[in-house]
C-alpha cells in the first residue's frame, strides 16, 4: 500500500465520521427544536419566566403590548409582590388541528390552582420539516377591579408604583401573587389603612374595595353638615319646606292670609354615620365614578310644631294656627366629599 493510498483511507474515514458526527448532531438538534417547540415546553418556559419576575418577557412570549394603565403587569411591580408562584406543573396537553390547550398546576404559598393555556400553530418553513412552531396566545390574567371607597383623589402606591386612582373604578390585570396597597395622602376628615391585592392563579375575576374610614374630625363635621341641613328646613317659613323631612298637608284656605310662621322643634332627630357604602350613588354622582358615601340615617326621630298667625281681611277675623299635633322629621342622606370648610351633606329626596 502506498502513501498516497494510506493518506486517501485517512481522508475517507475523516470524512465518513465528519459527516457521521454532522448527522448526529442535526439529528439532536431537530429532536432538541422539536422539543423546545412543542405546546407544553412554550407554556413551561412562559411560566418559568413569571417565577422568575421576568414579566417583560413573559408579556412578549403572548403577545400583550404594554399599557400604562396595566400598572401591576412590570417587572418592579411582581418584585415587590408577595405570594408569588413557586412552581407549576404541566398537567395535560390536547392538539386539535392548529390549535393546543394546555393545563397546568399553578403553585403559591397560599395554595394552588389550575389554568388553562392556548397556543396557535405557526405557518413557517420549519413546519414544513417537521418542527412546528406554536406561539402561545394572549393568556387569560385575573381581572382585579380596584376602588378606594374616600372622596376625591387620593394618592396611592400598589406593589411600590403608583395606582393611579381618580375616582373610577381601576380594572388592572394581575399575576398570581399578593400586591401592597398604601395610601400616601392625608386627609384630617378620614383615613385608609394599608392592605394587599391577593390574586390566586389565572383567569379569574376579583374585587378589591377598600374602604376609609371617618376620623373624629370627620365624624364631627359629618353631624354638623346634617344638622345644619335640619336647621335650614326648620328656617324656612312655608308650610312645606321644599325638599325637607316634615310639611303641613295643606296651606291657607282661600280668603285666609297667614303671617309670622315658623317651626319650632320640640325634639331634634338622633343622628346615626354608617361605614362606608360602596354601592352609594347620589344624583350628583358622575356615570365615570365609583360612587360611595357615609349614609347618614335616623335613630330616632325628632318632633316639630308648625305656628302661625292668620286673617281674614273679609271679615276682619284674626288668631294663631299650630299643627294638630307634633310632626315628625328626620334626616337620611349622605356624606359624599369634604371641603375646607367641612362635609357636605346631600339629602334624600323627599315626597308627599
Amino acid at each position: 500500500m502506498t502513501t498516497r493510498t494510506r493518506l486517501w483511507i485517512v481522508i475517507g474515514a475523516f470524512v465518513t465520521a465528519l459527516c457521521l458526527g454532522l448527522g448526529a448532531t442535526v439529528v439532536v438538534l431537530f429532536f432538541s427544536a422539536r422539543a423546545a417547540s412543542q405546546p407544553s415546553a412554550v407554556v413551561a418556559s412562559y411560566l418559568s419566566h413569571v417565577e422568575r419576575g421576568d414579566i417583560a418577557t413573559a408579556l412578549r412570549m403572548e403577545g400583550r403590548a404594554a399599557k400604562p394603565t396595566e400598572v401591576l403587569l412590570t417587572d418592579k411591580a411582581y418584585r415587590h409582590a408577595t405570594d408569588r408562584m413557586t412552581g407549576f406543573r404541566i398537567l395535560d396537553t390536547r392538539t386539535v388541528g392548529a390549535v393546543s390547550t394546555v393545563e397546568a398546576r399553578i403553585e403559591q404559598k397560599s395554595g394552588s390552582t389550575t389554568a388553562k393555556f392556548e397556543l396557535a400553530k405557526r405557518r413557517d418553513p420549519a413546519s414544513l420539516l417537521g418542527v412546528g412552531t406554536w406561539k402561545l396566545r394572549p393568556v387569560a390574567l385575573t381581572t382585579v377591579e380596584v376602588t378606594l371607597g374616600a372622596p376625591g383623589r387620593i394618592d396611592a402606591t400598589i406593589s411600590g408604583v403608583p395606582l393611579g386612582w381618580k375616582g373610577a373604578v381601576l380594572r388592572i390585570h394581575a399575576f398570581p401573587g399578593k400586591y401592597p396597597v398604601a395610601v400616601t395622602s392625608q386627609s384630617p376628615w378620614f383615613t385608609i389603612p394599608s392592605a394587599a391585592v391577593a390574586v390566586a392563579g389565572f383567569g379569574h375575576s376579583d374585587r378589591f374595595q377598600l374602604p376609609a374610614t371617618l376620623t373624629a374630625k370627620g365624624e364631627e363635621a359629618a353631624t354638623a353638615a346634617a344638622n345644619a341641613w335640619f336647621d335650614k328646613c326648620v328656617a324656612d317659613p312655608s308650610f312645606h319646606p321644599t325638599g325637607c323631612s316634615f310639611w303641613l298637608t295643606s296651606g291657607a284656605d282661600p280668603g285666609e292670609v297667614w303671617a309670622n310662621q315658623t317651626w319650632q322643634v320640640q325634639s331634634r332627630p338622633t343622628l346615626a354615620l354608617g361605614a362606608w357604602d360602596f354601592g352609594c350613588r347620589t344624583p350628583t354622582t358622575a356615570d365615570v365614578s365609583a360612587g360611595g358615601c357615609w349614609p347618614v340615617t335616623t335613630s330616632t326621630p325628632g318632633e316639630v310644631m308648625f305656628h302661625a298667625d292668620y286673617s281674614i281681611p273679609a271679615t276682619g277675623e284674626t288668631g294663631e294656627i299650630t299643627s294638630t299635633g307634633p310632626i315628625e322629621a328626620n334626616v337620611e342622606g349622605s356624606i359624599t366629599s369634604f371641603t375646607d370648610a367641612g362635609a357636605m351633606f346631600t339629602s334624600v329626596l323627599w315626597t308627599d
